[in-house]
């Protein structure tokens, strides 16, 4: 039986939104040295230290909620065939894997395939500013009315939804109340994130002044 003595690990940097790929071997492992790796944008870093004699606490950086998640693994898990899975505690987004190189890049791959082809289900890769947190924070919009937590000020829980390139517009079908969810960068899908229910307000959000604005800025 032959033992890789490496292995891949992906994780969803917290700055660009891409997964970084890095090698970590057991030698690196053994020798007890904190372990520090940077994204290639420098604007986040996943850090791995030993704990005691077996097991090692690897701190990740989380681009969902923006806090560091602490995840405390096995000395065997870095080496094991199956495939160890992160996921933020708060959102359930899964934000790194750890295993064998092949493996971790295929769950990644299949990731990106998913969520291409949902864009070309809907046609809207050059659409948006920032397509993936566009899809993300509209996931987010119906997670939250599935839960009853979506309505007006009026009462009414009949909204419709309006997409733009870096916002997503919802207003009552009942009356002139609305809401805008900005989602164009990954400051907004934190933000997002954090939103436990969406109450539509009458502030004058008209969507005329809304498409004048868009229809300027796109000149």
């Amino acid at each position: 039986m032959i033992i890789d003595a490496s292995a891949t690990i992906a994780y969803k940097c917290s700055s660009c939104g891409t997964f970084e790929f890095v090698t970590l071997t057991l030698f690196e492992l053994l020798s007890g040295k904190e372990i520090e790796y940077n994204c290639r944008c420098n604007g986040s870093k996943l850090v791995i230290c030993k704990e005691n004699s077996d097991s090692y606490k690897v701190v990740i950086p989380c681009i969902a909620c923006g806090d560091s998640h602490v995840y405390i693994l096995e000395k065997k898990a870095f080496i094991k065939q199956d495939i160890s899975v992160f996921n933020c505690p708060k959102t359930g987004l899964k934000q790194c894997f750890i295993g064998n190189d092949r493996d971790v890049r295929k769950r990644v791959d299949k990731l990106e395939k998913e969520f291409d082809e949902l864009i070309n289900m809907f046609g809207y890769d050059n659409y948006f500013c920032n397509t993936q947190v566009m899809f993300d924070s509209l996931n987010i919009i119906h997670d939250i009315a599935a839960k009853g937590n979506l309505f007006c000020e009026c009462g009414n829980d009949d909204i419709e939804l309006i997409l733009f390139s870096d916002k997503i517009y919802l207003r009552c079908k009942k009356c002139p109340a609305s809401k805008i969810i900005y989602a164009s960068t990954n400051e907004h899908f934190r933000e997002n994130l954090k939103l436990n229910q969406i109450l539509l307000l009458d502030e004058g959000l008209d969507l005329k002044n809304i498409l004048s604005e868009f229809i300027i800025r796109k000149k």
